[in-house]
């Protein structure tokens, strides 16, 4: 019977849908929703739960294992959550537990240093700001929640790239050559890997100047109990306030938090 559906059986429910929703999509959303009460899920059961003919539901499921969304259990033929749709999850929990965890972190190293503090990730050569507490001196460096940097020249990006092998920062920049932000920034490999042992060296990682023009920070890993690089947590002043101590002293109390932190990570 389901092989027999004609194309306009598998729409049953358009009445009920809200303006907009575009069919096929929806379809395969509420398709991976039925993990959520199912382990596995199969064609037969899909096409009569959802009232789609098994063709579509074929294709829905091929396109889903080409992106690795589901993957086919080798001996049952039925089809689970695949290894993309795992790591998204995850990622999003990690994230929003970092968030949660760190923003009261963010604001006792707001206070340490009186200056603003970030919480950010590494994303490929990239940082993203997850979250910011501003300073409360009028004069003073902006939150950054949402923003995205060049990781080489910030000291979040820094202190994460620190974290990695040699072999991973050639695969991230392969030609050797870095874009500059300013004048100060990093511009080739071998300058970055001079900087990242000097990160190594003293636990924390300076931005003097290389991602804005006035603004200098330095940036501390986050690691979970078993080591694990989780995030980093960096302060950010104007050059007006950052002399020559200020580095040693706010990278100190940003490691202090840093560490903290990573405690309360399993």
């Amino acid at each position: 019977m389901d092989a027999k559906r004609g194309e306009n059986a598998e729409e049953p429910d358009l009445a009920d849908r809200p303006s907009g929703l575009i069919g096929a999509v929806d379809n395969v959303l509420r398709m991976l929703r039925l993990f959520e009460d199912h382990e596995m899920i199969r064609v037969n059961q899909v096409a009569r739960d959802m009232n789609l003919s098994r063709s579509t539901v074929h294709r829905m499921l091929t396109t889903l294992s080409h992106h690795r969304f589901v993957e086919q259990d080798e001996f049952s033929r039925a089809y689970k959550p695949g290894p993309a749709l795992v790591d998204i999850g995850l990622a999003v929990l990690d994230n929003i537990d970092i968030r949660g965890l760190a923003h009261s972190a963010l604001t006792e190293l707001r206070d340490r240093t009186n200056e603003t503090a970030h919480l950010a990730l590494l994303r490929g050569t990239e940082v993203v700001y997850l979250d910011s507490v501003e300073s409360k001196h009028i004069v003073r460096t902006g939150g950054r929640v949402g923003r995205t940097l060049p990781a080489h020249g910030t000291a979040a990006g820094k202190a994460l790239l620190a974290e990695l092998s040699d072999d991973a920062l050639v695969a991230l920049y392969p030609s050797g050559e870095l874009a500059s932000a300013t004048p100060r920034t990093a511009t080739t490999l071998d300058e970055l890997r001079r900087q990242l042992t000097e990160v190594r060296r003293v636990g924390y990682a300076f931005n003097d100047a290389e991602s804005e023009d006035d603004v200098r920070a330095v940036a501390a890993v986050v690691r979970d109990k078993r080591g694990r690089p989780r995030a980093a947590l960096a302060t950010t002043a104007p050059l007006s306030r950052s002399g020559a101590s200020w580095a040693a002293e706010t990278g100190s109390a940003t490691v202090a938090v840093a560490r903290e932190l990573g405690s309360r990570f399993g």
